[in-house]
């Protein structure tokens, strides 16, 4: 408890000390951000990994899974644009897929492929599953 009281009391104090003195503050976190550069990676990294976990159980299910042949884990799942006009949409929302998802309350038009399902689907035109 007391760690957690802790906690919410230094984070005040950044919140303050931001405001307060935003050019300071800046500075500050430039210098923080390069002595800690592998702590900062795995930070965000984990964050990126939490929000695209997100988009991924939201269009392809608890535990999320290929749409096509059913593949499970995390890091072989991709998301697929169903009317393939991802290049298009690039241009419009930045590169940022997930997140941009997210931002737009989960549209319609995508789903949950395995890296090679939707590869075979750009090349291809269909997944070699599909017969």
């Amino acid at each position: 408890m007391e760690t957690s009281k802790e906690n919410e009391k230094a984070k005040e104090r950044m919140r303050l000390l931001r405001k307060r003195f935003p050019i300071f503050y800046r500075e500050y976190e430039k210098e923080y951000r390069h002595a800690n550069r592998d702590k900062m990676r795995a930070i965000e990294k984990r964050m990126r990994d939490k929000v695209r976990m997100k988009v991924l159980e939201h269009y392809g299910g608890i535990p999320p899974k290929c749409a096509c042949c059913g593949e499970t884990h995390f890091e072989f799942l991709s998301i697929d644009h169903i009317n393939g006009n991802g290049t298009k949409e690039r241009r419009q929302y930045g590169s940022k897929l997930a997140y941009s998802l997210i931002r737009r309350g989960y549209p319609e038009g995508y789903q949950i492929l395995c890296h090679n399902c939707n590869q075979a689907k750009g090349y291809y035109g269909k997944c070699p599953h599909q017969k």
